[in-house]
């Protein structure tokens, strides 16, 4: 009996293990001509390669090789001495290679990983094609399957040096877009859709800031010899004039009771005012709250000109080309804007300098 329990108890052990074993995937073949040469299988991640198996080839340059399969689909590739092939590595499959070793970075000969074979087409492609024929197959595998690894390699393609797609040129960053937004959907969590992703959304925050700085400098150009008025009610119903504040240094104030930081932001106000007001400093700020009552509740102790947009929003957001809460100009005494601010250290900076 105990014999039995024991033999059951090693089965179940054996089980286990062999169910607890890591999957694994492979790359097998020939490469000719490199016979007795170390063979290296690398993992070409984000921020460095790593070599995961190796082999000294036979005379033949047959090899067989394994390591663990990738949590998410990646790229690996097999080098020898300093020419290599890159391989799109999916899960558990096996790859096949068959070639020379002076054909290994461009050998089609690939069986058993369609991304494979499709990042090696189009390296073949580079070999002997146009500039503008390369971005078209570039373009077409992208659109074939932009949650691709062959799409991802695409994206990132460099051709004599230089990448195919310039991420900074707005119609080049649509594949860029294409992969990213992909990648974001179907695997968020993977270290390169987060990498592909900032990078993007990087672009576009700077580009949104270029505008923004444009736009400024366009109305503080022609604000020259025209003051930008602004006319609202305050919160007993008076119309303020911001022009009736000329010859003052103002800020400028577009913002809103109702957002998360404002008690915070009123301190950083109070503060400025507090310091810079019997300098020749004044602050007008407009109320873009959704509430008036609130609003009103708000501003009644403030000693600065509180008014409120409401109906008239658009128009003074658009005068000032606002394009987020809060945001903050600087005008000098004769009603020209001095800059723009989502900085208090920066702003203040500049008030002393115009005072």
């Amino acid at each position: 009996m105990m014999k039995r329990v024991t033999i059951l108890l090693f089965s179940a052990l054996i089980l286990l293990a062999g169910c607890q074993r890591q999957p694994m995937f492979s790359v097998t073949g020939c490469i000719a001509g490199a016979g007795d040469q170390m063979l290296y299988l690398e993992h070409t991640a984000l921020v460095a390669t790593s070599v995961v198996d190796s082999c000294v080839l036979g005379e033949d340059g047959a090899f067989s090789l394994q390591a663990p399969a990738p949590a998410y689909p990646d790229f690996y590739r097999l080098r020898v001495g300093s020419v290599s092939l890159p391989l799109a590595v999916d899960s558990t499959e096996t790859i096949v290679v068959t070639t020379t070793r002076d054909s290994l970075p461009y050998t089609l000969a690939i069986e058993g990983s369609e991304q494979s074979l499709a990042i090696a087409h189009l390296r073949a492609t580079a070999r002997t094609a146009s500039y503008e024929v390369l971005r078209e197959e570039a373009k077409r595998l992208i659109a074939a399957n932009p949650l691709s690894l062959a799409a991802y390699y695409a994206v990132f393609f460099k051709h004599k040096g230089e990448y195919l797609w310039n991420i900074a040129n707005a119609a080049d960053r649509r594949m860029y877009q294409a992969v990213a937004t992909s990648f974001r959907t179907w695997l968020p969590d993977y270290e390169r859709t987060k990498a592909l992703y900032a990078q993007v959304n990087g672009v576009l925050e700077a580009e949104r800031e270029l505008r923004k700085q444009v736009a400024v400098q366009q109305i503080i150009d022609n604000a020259e010899n025209a003051f930008l008025d602004i006319v609202l009610p305050d919160d007993n119903g008076i119309e303020q004039s911001l022009s009736d504040l000329r010859g003052r240094v103002i800020v400028l104030d577009f913002s809103a009771i109702d957002m998360e930081q404002s008690k915070g932001y009123i301190f950083e106000l109070r503060d400025l005012y507090n310091q810079y007001n019997k300098q020749g400093l004044a602050i007008y700020s407009v109320s873009l709250d959704r509430n008036k009552l609130l609003w009103e509740d708000g501003v009644v102790n403030l000693p600065w000109t509180n008014v409120y947009a409401g109906e008239q929003a658009m128009d003074v957001l658009l005068r000032y080309n606002v394009q987020s809460l809060p945001t903050l100009f600087l005008l000098d005494r004769k009603g020209n804007v001095q800059g723009r601010y989502t900085d208090f250290d920066a702003l203040e900076a500049d008030i002393r300098k115009y005072l």
